[in-house]
């Protein structure tokens, strides 16, 4: 009985039916996996509204949904699309929900004449994995409406768009005034010295000097006032407090300070007698400051404090004192 069972599928199995068959589930396979691979990307393409006036941006967005695997390749829209005004690109947005890739791409269009306008399909084209084989699938056409402007005829003619009404930039202005009050004190000398010169007589400006001790304390109250490190800017603080610092030293002592390191500032303080008295207050300064910049050091607010203090006293503790005013010896004769 079970040899008979045996002939009986190897008959079924030679018959043009079953082969029929065979070729028939070959084929639904195919379309299947064809349809579930399709499936795998989609793509679509909207605009922000249907109806638009003259002159309005228009917004258009192209949507991809696809797996991981798949690498999506889009076209140049900016040449794809002739029908309207290319005015610019948007950020480009990706992210991925529950393992699907989802990519928008945003563009900015106008249209300048009225009616109805057609934005063409676009092919997109994507490849599966490392697959060099390009695939395409297109979006479906986007129809809007471009309306004229309601033509008030009693009214005078207007601009489409309202003038932009620009902010004052205050600090432009200030610039501007400063250079022109600039021009005009130079142009006065100018002219005050041209005219002496003619006349046999020129004027001498005496050279204004200021104190290094004045520069310096008028910079560390600027920088003070800038706040630096209470808005987060440690580092910054740090580098331009020294610096001034630095540059007191230098035009103060006659050294090159702002070329030296620390231990060689300390070095040269230590030479001068009119510095060795705010050595040790320069040492704690030099190595506070030091920290920040070089080993990331993250001070607390009362370092950032000190550092000021120490600065006003170094500087007000080396100010030249006044000369006493030498009266002459009176000699008597007899």
């Amino acid at each position: 009985m079970v040899i008979n069972a045996v002939h009986f599928l190897r008959r079924l199995f030679c018959t043009k039916f079953f082969q029929v068959t065979q070729k028939f589930l070959l084929i639904a396979l195919f379309f299947i996996v064809s349809k579930v691979e399709a499936q795998s990307i989609s793509v679509s393409a909207i605009t922000d509204t249907a109806s638009y006036r003259v002159g309005d941006y228009i917004t258009y967005e192209l949507e991809i949904k696809h797996g991981n695997y798949i690498t999506a390749h889009v076209p140049s829209v900016k040449d794809s699309i002739k029908v309207l005004e290319f005015i610019k690109e948007l950020p480009f947005e990706k992210k991925d929900v529950d393992g699907k890739i989802i990519e928008r791409y945003k563009f900015i269009f106008s249209k300048y004449d009225s009616g109805k306008v057609t934005i063409p399909s676009l092919k997109i084209g994507y490849s599966e994995g490392s697959s060099s084989v390009k695939n395409y699938i297109a979006t479906l056409p986007v129809t809007i409406t471009v309306h004229t402007l309601q033509v008030n005829t009693q009214q005078d003619i207007r601009d489409v768009k309202e003038p932009l009404k620009l902010p004052l930039d205050w600090l432009l202005i200030i610039i501007v005034l400063i250079v022109v009050s600039g021009l005009a004190a130079g142009g006065y000398y100018l002219y005050k010295y041209y005219k002496k010169k003619k006349e046999g007589k020129i004027i001498e400006v005496p050279e204004v000097v200021i104190p290094p001790h004045e520069i310096a304390l008028t910079e560390l109250r600027t920088l003070d006032a800038k706040k630096f490190w209470q808005n987060g800017l440690v580092k910054e603080y740090h580098s331009e407090i020294t610096e001034i610092v630095r540059k007191y030293f230098e035009a103060r002592f006659n050294f090159k300070a702002l070329e030296m390191t620390s231990s060689e500032i300390l070095a040269a303080l230590s030479c001068v007698e009119e510095a060795k008295n705010i050595v040790s207050t320069a040492e704690n300064f030099f190595s506070n400051a030091d920290l920040v910049k070089f080993a990331k050091f993250e001070p607390m607010p009362k370092v950032n404090d000190e550092m000021m203090a120490q600065a006003y006293r170094i500087v007000d503790e080396t100010i030249p004192k006044p000369q006493p005013a030498v009266t002459p010896e009176v000699v008597n004769v007899q």
